[in-house]
Order: C-alpha cells, then structure tokens, then sequence
C-alpha cells in the first residue's frame, strides 16, 4: 500500500475510469507536510483537501460520480481547497515520512567465497 505524501501547496489530481455512474467512495491514504521555520508537522488526509470530480470541495471521500469514462475524480491545485490549519491533526515529525520502494532482490556476492574457495583447494592440492 502506497501513502500519499502531499506538499501543503501541491496540486494533484487522480484520474480513473468510470464504467459506470454511481455512488463510489475512494479514501486516499496519506499525509499532507507542511514545512515550517520550527520543523516538519504532518496531518493526515481528509476529504476538505480536494475536489471532487464535479468541482466541489468534497465533504466525504463517497462521491456521485455521473458520468462514465476517463475523468478527474479527485484533484487540488496549488493547496487549494484549504482547510484552517486548527482543524487538522498535525504532528511534527524529525522529518517527513519517506515513501520507500520494495527493494529489489540482489544477487549475492560469491566473490569472496570463490576467492576463499580457491585459496583451501591451493592449501589442499599443494599438500600432495
């Protein structure tokens, strides 16, 4: 699962395709970072934070989504809609939280194993 970790005035927008209208309720999961003089503070996601795919500033993360095909169903443009400041859960943090990648795997090195490996067989052949 992917955390969005969102500049407070960063725009955004998801984009999905509809193949039926209707009720439909997308919950974004993630952090808005706000930067301050004092430190790093986060506040979780809530719905006041974006547009809806009509254009209005969402109340819910359920929304009645009329139309079908490839549209704009959730979107922010440059930190707009705002919410006041005091009606987010902010928590500073030493730093904003990073979202990390799934490491690949990696062969591992045999180097020093074959390296040592010939070493004993020298040992051991030359003791003939």
């Amino acid at each position: 699962m992917t955390m969005l970790m969102l500049d407070e005035d960063e725009s955004f927008s998801l984009t999905a395709n509809v193949e039926s209208p209707g009720y439909q309720q997308v919950a974004l999961q993630g952090y808005l970072v706000s930067r301050r003089s004092d430190g790093t503070y986060i506040a979780p996601l809530i719905p006041q934070l974006f547009y809806g795919a009509d254009g209005t500033q969402l109340q819910t993360w359920r929304q009645n989504l009329t139309t079908t095909g490839s549209q704009v169903i959730l979107s922010r443009s440059g930190g707009e809609p705002s919410v006041p400041r005091e009606e987010l859960w902010w928590r500073k943090v030493a730093e904003a939280p990073k979202v990390t990648e799934v490491p690949t795997a990696q062969a591992p090195n045999i180097l020093p194993i074959i390296i040592l490996g010939g070493i004993f067989l020298l040992l051991v052949l030359g003791k003939r």
